[in-house]
């Protein structure tokens, strides 16, 4: 396991374009404090417009929760997985969940 495959770096596995990348768990975090609500309406009607894209899981590849919650990683490393930010129609917070789960990017200019 490589843990600095997103760190900024505009390599082979960087899903982000040159002068783009993925954000910490910081910017999530306080991306995640500007929202007026804490679930995935205050997602949505912030700037970034954050859609529940749900997720694809890393067992069976299966999508799971689309319309019902988002999921975007962190280039955060947590232990041996990956920080990213949940949100779901009651709540939003940061977890620590494996690499191999299909999650959302969004990719911020350097």
């Amino acid at each position: 396991q490589n843990d600095s495959l997103w760190q900024g770096v505009s390599g082979t596995n960087n899903p982000c374009p040159a002068g783009w990348r993925i954000p910490t768990s910081a910017e999530w975090n306080t991306e995640r404090a500007s929202w007026t609500q804490q679930n995935y309406n205050g997602a949505f009607a912030s700037p970034l417009k954050l859609t529940a894209g749900g997720h694809r899981n890393y067992s069976d590849a299966s999508l799971n929760n689309a319309g019902s919650s988002g999921h975007y990683w962190s280039s955060s490393v947590s232990g041996t997985g990956a920080s990213g930010l949940y949100f779901y129609s009651s709540n939003a917070d940061m977890h620590s969940s494996r690499r191999a789960n299909g999650f959302s990017v969004r990719c911020l200019k350097d």
